[in-house]
């Protein structure tokens, strides 16, 4: 990214922290703005493109190393909701500067895939994971629209489970 578009990158993360949430909000944010975005533009190939979103932000999130994300109060779906529109519409403004140089189909791809990782790989692996399966088990069901608030069930992997339970029935918790 060149520096116009970085500092654009830096308006929306300064429009984000803004909003005041806590880190399970933001991940919600994130969630729901990658899911309006696979299911808005990329419906063919949502499978595909999430996990070009996860691969690119993985890399990015080992190289920062940053540490597990904490559990807090959970703001209202309004505002997980207004956090995504800031991340869809911001990204809507950089794609509309690119379209004006008359760039490609895949210079956009790339700086979705650039915006998308730069924000989920600032999250540990684990988070990244579980923002992206989130992201996936909404698009999956019958009733997603873009923009509803897509919660990253982040409580549930501290919960300890019993032994009577089925493996089977359990969602993943991470990575080791």
């Amino acid at each position: 990214m060149g520096p116009a578009t970085q500092d654009r990158v830096g308006v929306i993360v300064a429009e984000l922290v803004a909003l005041n949430l806590g880190e399970e909000d933001r991940l919600a944010v994130l969630a729901t703005a990658v899911a309006a975005v696979a299911s808005t533009h990329h419906a063919r190939h949502k499978q595909v493109y999430l996990e070009a979103v996860r691969t690119w932000a993985l890399e990015i999130s080992a190289s920062v190393a940053s540490p597990p994300v904490g559990f807090a109060a959970t703001a209202d779906d309004g505002m997980v909701e207004e956090g995504a529109e800031i991340v869809v519409r911001g990204l809507a403004g950089l794609l509309d500067t690119v379209a004006r140089g008359s760039a490609w189909l895949q210079d956009r791809l790339v700086l979705e895939l650039a915006l998308f990782a730069q924000l989920l790989g600032r999250y540990d692996a684990n988070a990244v994971h579980q923002i992206l399966r989130a992201v996936s088990d909404a698009l999956g069901g019958e009733d997603y629209r873009p923009g509803r608030a897509v919660r990253v069930p982040l409580a549930d992997m501290a919960m300890p489970l019993s032994r009577d339970v089925c493996l089977a029935t359990v969602a993943p918790r991470g990575v080791a």
